[in-house]
């Protein structure tokens, strides 16, 4: 039963954050999505490391909630993460040679090439990201009593949200095989997603919560 209830509880929190992830996360999964299979491959690694957050939160408490929340620790990973998009927004954008015809003629790598290998490193790196509705979702897990409830907790979550990051790669790898207009528009949204990551973690590392819904509603329950 208290499985059960913790299935539920973090499916629920995944449906009721997927506005959020799609906003916040989403321009993460367009970074890692050039083809189907590593948005496949990112997805993945987003549910390792949502599962294996949800065991240390589920088994250890509010100590293991603190350690995952250090905020200078997600701030750099956060503005790291930031600059890698920006950067691909830029090569995204410039018509030469150098930047978009190289990328149409290396959409992907190999399944164990780079891409895959940034992919599934990225969907493994989300689980440490600022966000008020991780932070809200990890709070249910340790709740729940055990480690083994705290993992169930968080792939729920992470299940339930996924269809809008699913939907956020498939349409970049979309846009990156159409026309130069397309694939500027992917370089604003990844543009956007950097500014968004670079900005996250101020408010954590003034000791400030974390400005999002999902933060708003984990400070109401």
């Amino acid at each position: 039963m208290l499985i059960t209830s913790a299935i539920v509880a973090g499916g629920v929190a995944g449906l009721a954050s997927l506005p959020h992830c799609a906003a916040m996360c989403g321009p993460v999964a367009a970074f890692a999505g050039r083809d189907g299979r590593t948005t496949g491959l990112y997805l993945s690694g987003r549910f390792a490391s949502y599962a294996t957050t949800g065991a240390l939160a589920g088994g250890f408490g509010g100590l293991a909630v603190g350690w995952l929340e250090a905020p200078l620790a997600q701030a750099l990973l956060s503005w790291v993460l930031g600059l890698g998009l920006a950067l691909t927004a830029w090569r995204l954008w410039r018509p030469t040679r150098g930047g978009l015809v190289q990328l149409r003629t290396k959409p992907s790598a190999p399944a164990g090439g780079r891409a895959s290998l940034r992919a599934t490193g990225l969907g493994l790196l989300t689980g440490v990201l600022p966000c008020g509705a991780l932070a809200a979702a990890l709070l249910l897990a340790a709740g729940s009593g055990d480690a083994a409830s705290g993992a169930l907790t968080m792939l729920a979550f992470a299940l339930a949200s996924a269809p809008a990051l699913f939907g956020a790669g498939t349409l970049a790898a979309w846009l990156r095989r159409s026309g130069l207009t397309t694939r500027r528009v992917l370089a604003v949204a990844l543009a956007l997603g950097a500014v968004v990551l670079m900005l996250r973690p101020i408010d954590a590392l003034r000791g400030e919560p974390t400005q999002c819904h999902g933060a708003q509603q984990g400070s109401r329950s």
